[in-house]
């Protein structure tokens, strides 16, 4: 099976403090209580085949501080690394590099890039957590692309979720992984939802969160 992992690289320095246990938390209940830096790597871990055609994604956004483009460089092997060593594949990630601005032309760029990487019929796996919060946005319109256009699957849109204490680490048991993909199909419902009206609208929708 064709799986394509898209990822978008954090900028600050993940260091040992951020190794945390996945297992079991949110709503994704991952069976992987290896400490990770990364909680998409948890959430992976027995979802990639030792058959399985694995392409991985990562978007590295660039700034003018060398500093945090140092970290996210070593982020990247901590990612491949980590990925690797629950999977049993050897990672070769495609990296694709992203301005830190909102610009129309550097939003679309990134865009275009992240469209580039989709094959037919590929099962896909999405992470949220790290990155520009535009990039959000970006990430949802690939997938919606990607299903119309590509027959994919959208299999996980995860959000890993972590408290910090006052010295700005992470706090243990305060980790957890959520799948976000019903608010993606929700969206999906509303542009093929029929009503006369919003109040009808509303009444449909209030509806299917009954079922």
């Amino acid at each position: 099976m064709k799986k394509i992992v898209y990822f978008f690289v954090p900028m600050k320095k993940m260091g040992d403090e951020n190794l945390l246990d996945y297992g079991e938390t949110g709503n994704v209940k991952s069976a992987c209580h290896q400490k990770v830096r990364f909680g998409l790597n948890a959430a992976l871990a027995g979802e990639i085949k030792a058959d399985d055609e694995l392409k991985v994604v990562l978007v590295r956004t660039m700034t003018k501080k060398d500093e945090l483009n140092a970290n996210s460089l070593e982020n990247i092997e901590f990612f491949k690394a980590e990925l690797s060593s629950l999977t049993g594949k050897k990672i070769e990630p495609v990296v694709i590099e992203g301005e830190f601005s909102e610009t129309k032309a550097d939003m679309e760029k990134v865009y275009r890039a992240l469209l580039g990487e989709l094959e037919e019929e590929a099962e896909i796996y999405a992470d949220t957590t790290f990155g520009p919060r535009l990039n959000l946005m970006i990430i949802m319109n690939v997938l919606n692309f990607a299903q119309r256009f590509f027959d994919a699957d959208i299999k996980l849109i995860l959000n890993s979720k972590v408290l910090f204490d006052r010295d700005n680490k992470p706090i243990e048991g305060s980790q957890e992984l959520f799948d976000v993909s019903p608010f993606y199909y929700l969206n999906n419902l509303t542009n093929t939802m029929q009503a006369s009206d919003g109040k009808e609208a509303l009444k449909a929708l209030d509806a299917f969160f009954k079922l």
